[in-house]
């Protein structure tokens, strides 16, 4: 039984799917009428409230459901365990890097579950990519490649603010919570993405699916060091987060760079591209495809400029070079690409591994333990962006290092 707090996109999206595998939505919670409505229209008669509170002191709900603005994901949250409920939180896991190390902490002592709403991991194809990469398909990666590009004003989060808001219709002063205050503003409460007192911009939004499936492939929890750059070029005068914003990552044997764009289009859509000394693993929003390497020294070009006695000698000395374009390596048998295809969206998939994981209290496939991590290498991105410089983080004391 489930209650739901922040019923806004992609809360209203998270109850159909929570109808859809079997859950029973209790309540609804958000500070927009509207919302409510639209709540009703998908479970006619579904109670509502615009104090999560009241959802917390139900006694039938088991877990709750948080999609508010990422500024009040860890309030609610730990409330929410302290008072015995499972979490289910949407991405990012949390507005700052002390709330991650907080939230996970709490979770510890209360025996409570989170799952983090990144449903990449749930994919089939995230699967597969980790099988192909633990496996050796491709060799060792010293290389991520992340990629997202958003060019639209929706893609932008410039939302359609609902003609009917208003402060009677919005509960305004409890939406700013420990946000500074500020007069009214539709924009602010619809679009909250675009400020950084309510939302965490291009890195928790996008950076976040993105860096859970690098997480998840290559067994790894936080980076060693970030670097960002980026800007608002386009979308001026409604934001203080970046339309552009691009972090090179270390994570001690590999690098992973991010680079997010909400102002021009070239492949579009969530695209990691794991890349080893032996080929390439890319992940899509809709497939999962290997492609290996057929290695190939090619020799020819520099040998160009040796003198022919020279060049004889080197060829015939390499003639059984599996590898040499003078030797075998024509001859040898080449590997093949694979595809391996799936649905779009596994949202579902990921409520219910959440469901079963409330009946046998195991950890769920993206626990806070994983959010913390990938809560962290967002948040760095955003502060590496905003003080201009290097960010190092302390795994041990789990602080940036100063």
């Amino acid at each position: 039984t489930v209650g739901i707090i922040g019923a806004g996109i992609r809360g209203l999206q998270l109850m159909q799917s929570i109808l859809r595998v079997g859950g029973n939505v209790a309540v609804v919670c958000d500070l927009y009428d509207g919302h409510f409505r639209r709540a009703q229209e998908l479970q006619p008669n579904t109670p509502t409230t615009r104090e999560y509170r009241d959802v917390l002191e139900r006694k039938d709900v088991d877990v709750v459901f948080i999609a508010t603005s990422d500024h009040w994901h860890t309030p609610i949250a730990i409330e929410a365990m302290r008072a015995g409920k499972d979490v289910y939180c949407e991405k990012p896991m949390t507005h700052t890097i002390p709330e991650a190390v907080q939230m996970a902490k709490v979770s510890k002592e209360t025996g409570r579950l989170v799952q983090v709403g990144s449903q990449s991991l749930s994919m089939p194809s995230t699967q597969k990519a980790k099988e192909w990469v633990t496996n050796g398909e491709i060799g060792t990666v010293y290389m991520v490649q992340c990629s997202i590009y958003r060019p639209s004003a929706v893609g932008a989060w410039r939302y359609p603010v609902p003609p009917d808001a208003s402060p009677k219709t919005v509960d305004w002063e409890r939406f700013l919570g420990n946000a500074p205050q500020r007069a009214f503003d539709a924009q602010r409460f619809f679009q909250f993405r675009n400020w950084w007192d309510y939302g965490t911009g291009i890195a928790g939004d996008e950076y976040v699916h993105l860096l859970s499936r690098v997480h998840y492939v290559m067994n790894v929890q936080y980076p060693a060091s970030a670097v960002a750059t980026g800007g608002i070029y386009h979308w001026t005068g409604d934001r203080d987060v970046p339309d552009i914003h691009n972090t090179l990552y270390d994570y001690g044997k590999f690098q992973v760079t991010t680079n997010a764009n909400l102002v021009t289009n070239w492949d579009g859509g969530e695209i990691v591209r794991f890349m080893g000394d032996k080929g390439t693993v890319e992940l899509t929003e809709r497939a999962a495809n290997l492609v290996p390497y057929n290695p190939r020294e090619g020799y020819r070009y520099p040998l160009s400029s040796w003198p022919e006695d020279l060049k004889e000698q080197f060829i015939a000395e390499h003639k059984s070079d599996p590898l040499a374009d003078v030797g075998t390596a024509a001859d040898q048998p080449k590997r093949e690409n694979q595809t391996f295809s799936q649905r779009t969206d596994s949202t579902g998939d990921h409520i219910r591994n959440l469901f079963d994981c409330m009946k046998t209290r195991q950890q769920p496939i993206e626990d806070v333990e994983f959010g913390c991590g990938t809560a962290v290498a967002a948040l760095m991105a955003n502060i590496s962006y905003r003080e201009k410089r290097q960010l190092f983080w302390d795994a041990e004391r789990l602080e940036l290092k100063s």
